[in-house]
């Protein structure tokens, strides 16, 4: 029998996050924890997911993040969080950020997209995923003329047209080959 995925989840508002945990538990096995001390805790390598809070009381999830991709742990971050995002997103190691509040099928669709991602074992596949959530969130957050003419949302652009173009390419070799 195949396990399920693990998912951590990541909110100092325990309410919420058992509420999240709730939400996926029939496809996930769940873990919670309620500050960035915990989660670090609960964070190994068995954890397929992180649906990560910005605002915790001890580390905020910034510094989580930062930790969790120091150890080297391969798992998807998703940054679910009250706070607005900026273009500091572009700089995060995350898969994608989705603004609180989050309705029960929102979350488990963006839970489901990532775990069909998951299969990608190609990391810029990966990476192309990442960038177009980042692209969609800030086009979301700002005015899109006023986001456009950013360097960072350009630099977005650029990366992804060069990932995109590159994975085309080895699509064509494979066809050929």
């Amino acid at each position: 029998m195949e396990s399920k995925p693990t998912i951590l989840i990541v909110d100092d508002e325990r309410e919420l996050a058992d509420l999240y945990a709730t939400w996926v538990a029939d496809e996930y096995a769940v873990r919670t924890a309620y500050d960035g001390r915990s989660a670090l805790e609960r964070a190994d390598e068995t954890v397929d997911i992180v649906l990560l809070d910005r605002q915790l009381p001890d580390l905020n999830g910034n510094e989580v993040l930062a930790r969790i991709r120091d150890r080297g742990l391969d798992c998807w971050v998703i940054m679910l969080t009250a706070v607005d995002p900026g273009f500091d997103i572009v700089s995060f190691d995350i898969d994608d950020y989705v603004t609180k509040p989050v309705s029960r099928s929102t979350l488990v669709r963006i839970v489901e997209n990532l775990r069909v991602k998951s299969r990608y074992t190609d990391t810029d596949r990966r990476e192309l995923a990442s960038i177009s959530n980042k692209l969609e969130t800030l086009e979301d957050a700002e005015a899109v003329d006023d986001v456009e003419e950013t360097r960072a949302y350009r630099e977005l652009e650029r990366d992804m047209k060069r990932l995109s173009d590159s994975l085309v390419e080895r699509a064509d070799e494979d066809d050929t080959a």
